[in-house]
Formats: structure tokens, sequence, C-alpha cells
């Protein structure tokens, strides 16, 4: 192996297991493109609480011991892609409180457990794709259970036949962005189509990037494949999708969100009138702490385009929010 202060290179070494004595103060340890066909759970008897990096890939990987990362737990980069592990461990995965990124893609795993990273609280981004998974893990993203830190999760080029539609378009925009879909034999249907176009129209990453992968599978013996994007036409006639207006009453408080594809950005507002938004002003319009905007009480001239300036060291972003206000209240008085 070489050793580069506290990298430990052991790639391509014709290795058929992990080698013994592994220095104490090693930071990253490369063991890809072997043939550690086994990791069991001794391969380190030592804790490496140095140890932050932890590449795996190219072994032909085929069992994972559910104690192999007992004494790594600090580790935040583990790839264990391009194996042939079929399934994870509902354990194996929970000594890594401190794992930002997980690389899975590439193996032939059929299924997850519903705890496998029940523990994983500071997981950023997990890659699934190319594998054979038939269930789409929705406590993954589930309002309740998931992850707070993740923003990329990849199960693109799989076998799932059937998504979580209602929870997929609760979830804010910068977690859409990063959820990566494409690829998998999925049932054709217009909630399918108003979603990608949606998520399309938004300029989300996970579909503007892979616009050609979204395809789905007909209704009939026949599984005729289509793209997703052509289900207006004769196959399903699904209605164009065009984004839905937001409603109010007179009278009633309305909270307007500015739903950015990237999180913690500063937020401003301009109201359709031609005043702008002061801090201290007399509107009925005032910028909440999250950045949403709170309307009341709504009043008939409040109509209009609402446009909320998002803008971070990196990225901005501009979102326009079109507001209808009926004439009347919400009890039906004029």
């Amino acid at each position: 192996c070489i050793c580069a202060s506290n990298i430990l290179s052991c790639s391509k070494m014709n290795l058929s297991s992990v080698p013994a004595g592994l220095p104490l103060y090693m930071a990253v340890l490369d063991l890809s493109y072997n043939e550690i066909v086994r990791l069991k759970s001794d391969w380190t008897p030592v804790k490496l609480p140095k140890l932050h990096n932890l590449l795996l890939s190219h072994n032909s990987m085929l069992f994972l011991s559910s104690e192999a990362f007992v004494n790594v737990k600090y580790l935040r980069y583990l790839d264990l892609s391009s194996n042939s592990l079929q399934q994870l461990d509902e354990f194996v995965f929970e000594p890594l409180v401190n794992l930002e990124i997980l690389l899975l893609y590439s193996n032939k795993i059929t299924q997850i457990d519903h705890s496998a990273f029940i523990t994983t609280l500071n997981l950023q981004k997990l890659y699934l794709s190319h594998n054979h998974i038939s269930r789409f893990p929705v406590e993954l993203i589930r309002e309740k259970s998931r992850l707070e830190k993740l923003s990329l999760l990849d199960v693109s080029s799989n076998k799932i036949k059937k998504l979580p539609l209602d929870e997929m378009r609760m979830l804010p925009a910068w977690l859409k962005n990063g959820l990566y879909f494409h690829k998998n034999p999925l049932a054709c249907h217009c909630d399918l189509y108003s979603l990608v176009a949606h998520w399309d129209l938004r300029k989300l990453n996970s579909v503007v990037d892979f616009r050609d992968d979204f395809t789905c599978v007909l209704p009939g013996t026949q599984k005729i494949q289509m793209d997703v994007f052509d289900l207006t036409g004769d196959s399903m006639n699904c209605s164009t999708f065009r984004e839905a207006e937001e409603e109010a009453f007179l009278e009633q408080t309305l909270t307007l969100g500015c739903d950015t594809k990237h999180r913690n950005m500063l937020k401003t507002w301009t109201l359709p009138g031609p005043s702008p938004l002061t801090p201290d002003g007399n509107q009925t319009a005032k910028v909440l702490p999250d950045g949403s905007l709170r309307v009341s009480p709504v009043r008939s001239e409040d109509s209009g385009t609402y446009t909320c300036f998002a803008t971070s060291e990196a990225f901005n972003e501009t979102i326009y929010v079109v507001l209808k206000v009926h004439n009347f209240t919400m009890h039906g008085s004029g």
C-alpha cells in the first residue's frame, strides 16, 4: 500500500482481505478495485477514530457483516458502490451517526429495511441507483421519519413500479431538487405526468437533467414503454400541466410560501401593487422568519403576482406566486 501522510491507498493490490496493522492516524483508506468479497466484523480489531473516508468500491463484495462499522463510527464518506451486495442488514449502518455521504449504486440490492438508515442522522446524500430495488423507501422522505439533513436521494435505474406521489408532492423544493427516480418501470397515469411536468416547470435538477429518461409502462399486456412527457397525447390524454393560482377569500389570513430549490436562502418579497414591502410599513403583508409572506386580513386589492427573491452565496432564485382573491368572505358575505 501507499502511505501519503494520513491517506492509505491500497487500491488495485489484488487484496482478498483488509491488511492488518492499519495506522491509527489514518483519515482516508482506499481499498477499491480489489477482491475483498466479504467485509467481516473483525476487519479492524481496533477503533480507528480518525478514519473519515472509506472506499470499498469494485470489490465484487457479497457480504457485509452487521458489525462491520462498529470500530469506524466517525466515518463521513463511505463508498460501497459497484459491488455485488444483495441486501442491507437492518443494523449495518447503525454505528455511523456521523456519516454524510453513502454510495451504494451499482450493486444487486433488492430491498431496503425500513429502519436501515434510522440512526444516520447526518446523512446528506444517499446513492441507490442501478440496483434491483422494487419498493420506494418512502420512510426516507416522509415528514415524520425523514432524515433532516438529507438533500439527495437517488433511486434511479431500479425496478420501482409505484411512487408515493402524495408524499412527493408535499416535499419542499430543495428535497425535490435532489430526488432522482428516472429509469424505473413506473406505471403510466396522469398523476405521474402532473408531478414530473410540475418539477420540470420548476426547473428542478432531478427532472431537468434527465428529462429524456422519464418513461413509464402503459396499461395492458403488451407493456409498451412511453415517454412520460408524451402522456398528454392520445395514449392517456392527460391535461397539460399548468401552475395553479393561490386562491383566498376576503378577511382571511393567508401565508404564501417561497419554496426554493436550495436551503437556508435569504428571501425578500415584492407585492403586486406599486408600493414596495417595507419592514415598518402599514401593509397587511409581513415577511415571517422562515421567509414566507403572511397576508392578513386579505383584501380584494391583494390579488396579483407576488415575487420572492431568494439569494445565497452560491445561488439566486426568483419565484412568482399568483394570488386570486374572491370578492366575498369564506362564509359567503360580500
